[in-house]
């Protein structure tokens, strides 16, 4: 964020590595089980077959070109919301979301995804709430949502 002020002594890479640290420090321990960021799929077709906005062609017997879905690991910050959007603590029931955390370069890694995976649940991105600064260290908050809640 290069319009943040600045201030004196501030070590934005120190900040990071810290907030890092926290975030990884309450990640599950299997790394199976951590988030796992899913890219959207890219459809594409030829000059000769239309596809809709959903990447569906309009001639059902032509199969267009699908990419397979990027998966991304970075650290993040894992709240469980009930299904009236509260904050809960997690394991203790199926959650209904979840709230992430992330700092600005991990967020530029993963912006646009389709779905988050979580100790194997998928929560399907919502949306990004407006970026606070720590200085010059941005910090995201994205909600995510099962498919049967909202």
């Amino acid at each position: 964020m290069a319009s943040s002020p600045q201030i004196a002594n501030f070590d934005a890479n120190a900040v990071r590595a810290g907030l890092r640290l926290a975030m990884q420090v309450g990640l599950p321990v299997l790394t199976s089980d951590q988030p796992t960021f899913v890219m959207p799929t890219v459809v594409t077709g030829d000059d000769t077959h239309a596809l809709d906005q959903q990447g569906t062609p309009f001639d059902p017997t032509y199969r267009p070109t699908r990419s397979t879905p990027k998966r991304v690991k970075v650290p993040c910050g894992v709240d469980y919301k009930d299904a009236a959007g509260n904050l809960m603590a997690g394991g203790t029931i199926a959650s209904a979301g979840v709230v992430l955390t992330l700092l600005d370069e991990d967020y530029a890694q993963v912006k646009g995804f389709a779905y988050v995976v979580i100790g194997g649940n998928k929560y399907n991105y919502e949306h990004t709430d407006r970026p606070q600064g720590l200085v010059s260290v941005g910090i995201y908050t994205v909600h995510c949502e099962t498919d049967d809640e909202g």
